[in-house]
């Protein structure tokens, strides 16, 4: 009998403890699911400006793979042909493509050249470097006046039909140049310009936002702008954009940190880039014009806190520009300015829109909308540890999110960011740089 009542409360504790967790089972790991793994594409990460002819070796060069770049630019010896020829063979040993400066190339630019000397020289360098496949680009100039278009629509038209295959690199000017460095009345004709007299295979422009000391960073205030502005333009002329962020610390431009370094990076994909740069690898010590500092790696081949900083935010970076690479942005909103209000100018504020639809809260997060469905938060704050909220409304479907350390899409269940309420709401909290991608599977 002893035995009897034993089972009975057995039984019943059973029934007790099962009507307490299963609850809690169904939003938590019961729904963990995987879904299918993000592939590889010709998303791009780079920088610009690398080591110099005696710095350039093969433990520097194993650095730049590690650090997650897969182009090259070799910018430091455009004179020196045949050290170009060793760098290429260096970084075609290690699965590393290149964008080469060669001198005679840059020189037509400064030229003027006409065509048929374009077309001359373009075609001799081409021949010169015709046993490496690795080269994907070829720089022409950095931050030209609109005045220079013409000459670069040449070279780049020269670049295209007698280097197939490879890309011109061009890089523009930031929104804040003045009109008569522009040579334009405004940056909208300036991107116009170019597309329309270039044909360029991409617009990339430097932009660097964040000023001051370690202990004291305030911003530009166009950075937002400008990126949708290169977005816009890019939609408009069916061209993939590049952003050149800041590393390094020089003349006004601070120290970054690491969530400085997310922050450039996420905002990069938010925007619908197709290639990230950072600037620099190595420190430009030719420019007297700045004292330079914290590079990514040193003279002597040794790495820097900024080398760790890349490295990490690179390798989900990767992983998110791969999953974006065959998307448009088509729609970048604010959502609550409260404390970023000096650097979203130019970004509307967000009113009900795609599988976001209406929310709560929210302070200082943007989102991207693209268009082939998925969408993506990110907290636009970009002091450290400042964590925001945002609460969504009943979803029709089930939220799946990309991990970016699987670099697969998985079911929220398994998101440290993403909390599923029992009236089918989700809470999404970010941290100051922190963005998730994010999609809905209609069930």
């Amino acid at each position: 009998m002893i035995h009897n009542l034993r089972k009975i409360l057995f039984t019943a504790f059973s029934l007790t403890l099962s009507m307490t967790v299963l609850p809690s089972c169904t939003f938590t790991s019961d729904k963990k699911q995987t879904f299918e793994k993000v592939t590889d594409t010709d998303y791009s990460i780079t920088y610009y400006w690398g080591p110099s002819a005696s710095e350039f070796n093969e433990d520097v060069v194993i650095k730049m793979k590690e650090a997650g770049f897969d182009i090259v630019p070799l910018q430091r010896f455009a004179y020196d042909y045949e050290m170009n020829k060793t760098a290429l063979d260096l970084l075609k040993k290690h699965g590393l493509n290149a964008a080469v400066t060669d001198g005679r190339i840059s020189s037509l630019y400064y030229d003027n050249a006409p065509q048929s000397r374009i077309d001359t020289v373009v075609a001799e360098v081409v021949e010169y470097y015709k046993d490496y496949d690795n080269i994907k680009e070829w720089i022409i100039c950095d931050e030209p006046s609109a005045a220079k278009f013409d000459v670069i629509g040449r070279i780049t038209d020269a670049i295209h039909r007698l280097a197939p295959g490879a890309k011109a690199y061009v890089n523009l000017l930031p929104n804040y140049a003045p009109a008569d460095m522009l040579g334009t009345s405004s940056y909208e004709e300036y991107l116009n310009s170019f597309c329309e007299k270039v044909q360029p295979d991409y617009i990339c422009f430097d932009y660097y936002d964040l000023l001051g000391d370690d202990t004291t960073v305030s911003h530009r205030g166009l950075y937002l702008e400008n990126h949708e502005q290169a977005r816009i333009a890019g939609m408009k002329y069916n061209k993939e954009n590049r952003v050149i962020v800041l590393l390094i610390k020089h003349g006004p431009y601070s120290n970054v940190s690491y969530t400085e370094v997310v922050w450039q990076s996420n905002l990069s994909l938010l925007f619908g880039n197709k290639s990230l740069s950072f600037f620099t690898f190595s420190l430009p010590t030719e420019d007297k014009n700045f004292v330079w500092s914290d590079a990514m790696v040193e003279g002597d081949g040794s790495t820097t806190p900024h080398y760790e900083y890349v490295k990490k935010a690179n390798a989900e970076t990767r992983v998110l520009g791969n999953a974006l690479y065959n998307t448009e942005a088509e729609k970048v909103f604010c959502i609550d300015n409260t404390n970023t209000a000096s650097f979203t100018i130019g970004i509307p504020m967000y009113s009900s829109y795609g599988a976001l639809a209406d929310i709560k809260g929210g302070k200082d997060m943007l989102v991207s909308f693209y268009n082939n469905g998925s969408f993506m938060l990110m907290n636009g704050n970009s002091d450290p540890d400042m964590p925001s909220t945002l609460t969504t409304k009943s979803i029709k479907g089930s939220l799946q999110w990309l991990n970016p350390k699987t670099s697969r899409w998985e079911s929220i269940h398994s998101s440290p960011y993403i909390k599923q309420n029992r009236d089918t709401t989700y809470d999404i909290t970010l941290n100051s740089a922190q963005a998730v991608l994010l999609r809905v599977a209609v069930t």
